[in-house]
């Protein structure tokens, strides 16, 4: 099953919801993020790659050895799935990766070039025919589960039109609201108020009547600091300063700094003016600089703009991870290899990390230490993290800092657990640390380890394993699983805590040998969140029939679907099973050749072993 676009009016107009489950419709509701203070600039991605809807339109995945994924969403609080066709509808795994890390997803409507002309004007011709387009769009983007629009109209509406464009704009803004509360509308710096197609870099009296019938307005690239400041200026007046998005093309087509990995150039002149930006075209990365060296690369990317791009916090329980970006070159189901072989799924990307390698540019070392992502050897899906730096000798820890946190600790038992992979003739140890802020406002640390220390600070509390876990979660072992170990810990936790950061530690007074860990999986969980997966991960209605688009439509029924990352669905026609693929949602399209003989496996959020049932 694919994800794809509208290409013409016909075909908007004749759109309806399907009446059965949609893979391609986003199961994972926006993580709520916390508001930023008031003046906070915001950061837009616009995602135009290769025209768009490569791999990543497979609902299911594909077999894609070099696929572009980003994984920095802490940076950013928009992201727009652009491309030339009249209505891009965001693919889901965009939409599920997105949302999982709190970040609104827009689709992009677009009319360009002649036959974009006719098109425009066949929506705007009149009023009955602009409320149903943008009808249309808000049904759409209900159905799919995203957060709204980008309009671009690029080329020349006749004058006595552009009320009616302008009208639809700001319709379709007013019934979006209605519909998604926390939706928007981006107006793309084009059209002018008199119909003309002429882009000016700054928000003005030709454009701002587009600006006024919606949520913002994505500036052109070729602006200067007179036109930032002509603009700050009237959205000011308007008391609308942060919803100017400036435009930086990545590609540096006429952009200040060229673009590429002298995109802070302009990043930081828009910041000057306490600007908000809309990036564009970041896939420069991957379409450059070798899809071989593109983790680094896109690293190296980011890091450049790191300063200048508020990070946003984890703020919620549950907190279960792998650190899987949504690919791999094989797939491992806790520590075992499941399946080789490449594989691309962004829908089955894991939370990651808020904070990178930037935070050891102040340390002055010979071997920097690093926090990397590993392809070689993963515990769940596709990768795990690598920490890894040359230790003191004097028995100080090195602390790698992997999230900033607001969460407010609920009052009662927290499982914490984390899972790591060292060869044997490391010599270092590994810890947990949890800074937690009291409601006396003073700061405590937590530290999950292996033994108590001896001497501790006043403001440490040290945890170690705790046994009587395995007797309440099944699959509590901490008996290694090719190589992978799990600490286990069970805590109490009163009122008025505040988890504020999660590190890892490495700690070794024996070695100056480089030393390095793999983090496979860390969780902080409520227990009762545990104990409702505990008695019912069973599936249940599992049901085959056959598709004429897609051969075999399977269905399931899981009744803590809540609680579900995504499902395994395997072949068992042969004597070993097969894995066939992943899914969101109980609902997988197959050959159907595999009719009668699949079985299904929910893959929960917690480290809880799902039962297996045939179909």
């Amino acid at each position: 099953m694919e994800c794809l676009p509208i290409k013409t009016c016909e075909e908007l107009d004749a759109w309806c919801p399907d009446d059965q489950l949609d893979g391609r419709v986003c199961s994972v509701p926006i993580v709520k993020r916390k508001e930023k203070p008031k003046g906070t600039p915001k950061t837009l991605l616009c995602h135009d790659m290769c025209g768009g809807y490569l791999t990543d339109k497979f609902v299911q995945g594909a077999d894609d050895p070099s696929p572009y994924r980003f994984f920095h969403w802490q940076n950013i609080d928009s992201f727009i799935y652009f491309s030339h066709y009249f209505v891009t509808i965001p693919p889901v795994s965009w939409i599920n990766a997105a949302h999982k890390h709190g970040v609104k997803v827009f689709g992009t409507f677009i009319t360009e070039w002649d036959d974009g002309k006719v098109r425009c004007h066949k929506v705007i011709e009149t009023e009955e025919s602009f409320k149903r387009a943008a009808n249309k769009l808000v049904e759409i983007t209900k159905y799919y589960q995203f957060d709204g629009w980008l309009i671009n109209i690029e080329n020349v509406v006749e004058k006595d039109k552009v009320e009616n464009l302008c009208q639809f704009v700001g319709y379709l803004t007013s019934q979006l609201h209605q519909a998604i509360p926390g939706s928007e509308v981006i107006w793309y710096d084009s059209v002018l108020n008199t119909g003309e197609l002429k882009w000016q870099n700054e928000l003005n009296s030709k454009n701002c009547m587009f600006f006024d019938a919606c949520d913002g307005i994505f500036l052109n690239y070729n602006w200067k600091d007179e036109t930032l400041h002509n603009s700050l200026k009237l959205a000011r007046e308007k008391g609308r300063d942060m919803d100017v998005y400036v435009g930086i093309d990545v590609f540096g087509r006429g952009c200040l700094g060229g673009g590429g990995f002298n995109t802070v150039e302009a990043l930081s002149a828009i910041r000057r003016f306490n600007m908000s930006a809309a990036i564009f075209a970041q896939g420069w990365v991957w379409e450059t600089q070798g899809k071989d060296k593109f983790h680094e690369n896109e690293n190296r990317f980011w890091s450049l703009l790191d300063c200048l791009l508020p990070s946003h916090e984890i703020t919620s329980l549950p907190l279960s991870t792998s650190f899987c970006q949504g690919f791999g070159k094989k797939y491992s189901l806790r520590g075992e290899v499941i399946s080789e072989g490449p594989w691309y799924n962004l829908s089955l990307q894991d939370t990651q990390p808020t904070c990178t390698n930037s935070q050891f540019l102040r340390h002055q070392m010979q071997f920097q230490p690093h926090i990397d992502l590993c392809t070689d050897d993963p515990f769940m899906g596709g990768a795990c993290l690598e920490l890894g730096a040359r230790l003191s000798i004097d028995g100080q820890p090195l602390l790698f800092r992997l999230f900033d946190t607001d969460i407010k600790l609920p009052e009662g038992d927290l499982i914490v657990s984390y899972t790591f992979k060292m060869s044997e003739t490391m010599t270092c140890d590994v810890f947990l640390q949890l800074e937690v802020k009291e409601s006396s406002g003073s700061n405590a640390v937590w530290i999950f380890r292996e033994e108590e220390i001896t001497h501790t600070p006043q403001n440490m509390t040290v945890f170690t394993p705790t046994g009587e876990v395995s007797k309440e979660i099944p699959s509590a072992t901490v008996a290694a699983t090719n190589g992978w170990v799990t600490r286990y810990f069970k805590i109490k936790t009163k009122a008025g805590l505040v988890l504020k950061s999660i590190s890892f530690g490495l700690q070794s007074s024996s070695s100056l040998d480089r030393q390095t860990v793999k983090i496979g999986h860390l969780q902080i969980i409520p227990k009762r969140d545990l104990q409702s997966l505990a008695t019912n991960n069973s599936i249940e209605q599992v049901k085959s029939e056959d598709c004429k688009m897609e051969g075999c439509r399977v269905t399931w029924h899981c009744p803590l679907e809540s609680a579900v990352s995504y499902y395994n669905v395997y072949s068992t026609a042969e004597e070993n099973k097969t894995l066939l693929g992943q899914c969101k949602i109980s609902c997988f399209y197959t050959d159907a050749k595999h009719k009668g003989n699949l079985s299904i496996e929910p893959v929960f959020y917690s480290v809880i072993q799902g039962k297996t049932v045939c179909a």
